[in-house]
Formats: C-alpha cells, sequence, structure tokens
C-alpha cells in the first residue's frame, strides 16, 4: 500500500502510526509513503482512516492487498468439470418442460458438453415474466438426474434454496444481478460446492474481485467466473474482453464467456465465439430441441445440430 500525501511529512508520519502500530512504514519519496508487513484483506478497514488524515491526498492499495484469497493459488480444478481443458456448459434458458428436458440431457451428453444448464429458477426484469418452476421442478429433476452423466449447473436467486437443491445443483449459479448480493454470497460460500459466478455488468474487475473474495472466505473452494457483457436488458450485443484478460492475467481462476448472453441473437453466437475462443477457458451456450418455443430468450437459443458444430470448433 502506497501513501500520497502533501505537507509536513513528519506529522503524516506520526498519524500514519498511529493507524499502523506493527506496519512497517517506508519513505518512498517527500510525498509518498509504503505501508509493509501488514495483514492482507483487514487493511480494506483502515482506508477511511489513512484518508481522514488530513495531509493525504490518496491511497493506493494493490488489488491482491484487498482480496488476498483470490490471489493465493491455482483455483483450477478437476471434477465436476475438468476446467484445465476447454469446457462447454449448455442447456436451456429456462426448463420448459421436464420430458422435452430429460431428452435433451441425453443429447447434450451425446454431443459431448461437460456440465449441464438445469434452470428452475429464472429472475426476470418484469414482475410478470414467467419465473420458470422453483421448488415444485426439484422432485421431477431429481429424477432426471438419477440417470444423468454430466453434472447440473443450477442459478439460485434465494439462500434458502440451498440445501432444498443440494441434491439437483452440483453447481451452483449466482446470477449477474446478484453478483453483489453479499449475504448470498456467504451462505453459498458457506455451502462449499463449486460456484459460477457471473460478473454484474459495468461492474469493474475490482468490484468482481470482492464478490470472488466473499466466496473464498466463507468457505468455496472450486469457482468459474463468467462474463456476460455490459448489457441486460437492452438487446446490446456486448462481451467485455478486456474483463477477461484482466481475470487470466492477474489471477488463476477459471473463466468461461456466456456465448447466448452476449451475443443475444443466434446469429451472433458464431461471431462471439471467435472473439473469445483464445482467452476463455470455457463457453456457456443456452440450446434446446426446440429453441423457438422457449418462454425466455428465444432470440438467442440456439439448435443441438448448432451447439454439435460449435462443440466441433471449441474442442
Amino acid at each position: 500500500m502506497k501513501i500520497l500525501f502533501k505537507g509536513e511529512k513528519g506529522k503524516t508520519e506520526k498519524e500514519l502510526r498511529e493507524i499502523f502500530k506493527k506496519a512497517e512504514i517506508v519513505s518512498v519519496s517527500n510525498d509518498c509513503f509504503e505501508i509493509k508487513k501488514i495483514k492482507p484483506g483487514v487493511i480494506y478497514n483502515l482506508i477511511p482512516k489513512i484518508e481522514n488524515i488530513k495531509n493525504v491526498k490518496k491511497v493506493v492499495a494493490e488489488n491482491r492487498e484487498l482480496c488476498p484469497l483470490a490471489y493465493k493459488k491455482n483455483y483450477y480444478f478437476k471434477s465436476p468439470i475438468n476446467t484445465a481443458e476447454k469446457f462447454v456448459i449448455a442447456g436451456p434458458c429456462v426448463i420448459r418442460d421436464f420430458a422435452e428436458f430429460e431428452k435433451e440431457v441425453f443429447e447434450l451428453e451425446k454431443i459431448g458438453v461437460d456440465a449441464v444448464r438445469a434452470p428452475l429458477f429464472k429472475p426476470r426484469s418484469s414482475p410478470y415474466g414467467w419465473e420458470g418452476y422453483g421448488t415444485q421442478g426439484i422432485k421431477k429433476l431429481k429424477e432426471i438426474k438419477k440417470t444423468a452423466k454430466k453434472p447440473f449447473v443450477g442459478e439460485l436467486l434465494d439462500y434458502r434454496l440451498i440445501e432444498k437443491t443440494d441434491e439437483v445443483f452440483d453447481i451452483i449459479q449466482i446470477g449477474a444481478r446478484n453478483m453483489k448480493n453479499y449475504v448470498l454470497l456467504k451462505e453459498i460460500g458457506m455451502a462449499k460446492k463449486p460456484v459460477l459466478l457471473k460478473r454484474q455488468p459495468k461492474s469493474s474487475f475490482k468490484e468482481l474481485l470482492y464478490s470472488v473474495e466473499y466466496l473464498l472466505k466463507y468457505g468455496a473452494k472450486k469457482i468459474i467466473i463468467c462474463e456476460r457483457g455490459d448489457n441486460l436488458s437492452d438487446g446490446i450485443s456486448s462481451i467485455n474482453i478486456g474483463i477477461i484478460k484482466k481475470i487470466k492475467n492477474e489471477i488463476k481462476i477459471p473463466v468461461v464467456s456466456d456465448l447466448s448472453h452476449s451475443a443475444k441473437d443466434r446469429k451472433k453466437i458464431n461471431l462471439f465465439l471467435n472473439k473469445t475462443k483464445e482467452i476463455s477457458d470455457g463457453f456457456m451456450i443456452e440450446t434446446s430441441l426446440n429453441p423457438d418455443l422457449s418462454p425466455t430468450d428465444t432470440k438467442q437459443i440456439i439448435s443441438l445440430k448448432e451447439l454439435k458444430n460449435l462443440i466441433e470448433k471449441i474442442k
């Protein structure tokens, strides 16, 4: 951590020492101190006190000082998905019909996906939108899962659903809208299951890191970060290549590109695959036996045949 100041150096150092009683304070220049040997993470609570010192102009803390767990080690894993190799998570936007979904699971496994989207809960921008089968669908999903060979990925909107869905979701998805739902992050972290965390549109890399840090601090061991673009309901196609590169350059956590929500149009899926193929560890794609019958996001859902062609390009 570096502290830039203007004014009397001795007085500023004295006030800093009142805050950092055990840390090492090093004079870098006539207007800058560097704080060493301070416990990472807890440094966050000290920043407001430092900024309140009259002569202090700016506090510069590195991401690894603020989010030490995210930088601590290599978080790639091999089960229930092998994130060390290119992988694909695919399935419907939301389960429309359980008989149809059972067929989709069988076909998706034949095609070669690494995990299946199993959306029981669908957050909607409008309170009038269909929100999926919800808890009423858990029993039927359990039956389908008995014969499934690939792990199921499912989004949770409420921490009270963690225990109820324990037997059906192998990987818990935290949607973009909930990236900053810190109560949910804590509870899902404590569940100690693999987590797929979607970046909230227009959120910064640091904001994303804080959410990752929550999950890790509260017990999560396996995390996948998902980039889905900076636009939600406006129909504009986008994906933040810079964020993906930043993740890959700074931390060792697998990152997937959500091709469907970034492209927002099945005709653009190939274009967005080409944009992200070399830098993403994996891909999330919405597909269905009957794309045009999907009750949500119909325009962006591809057929299983189209998915098979994409997987051949990916792997």
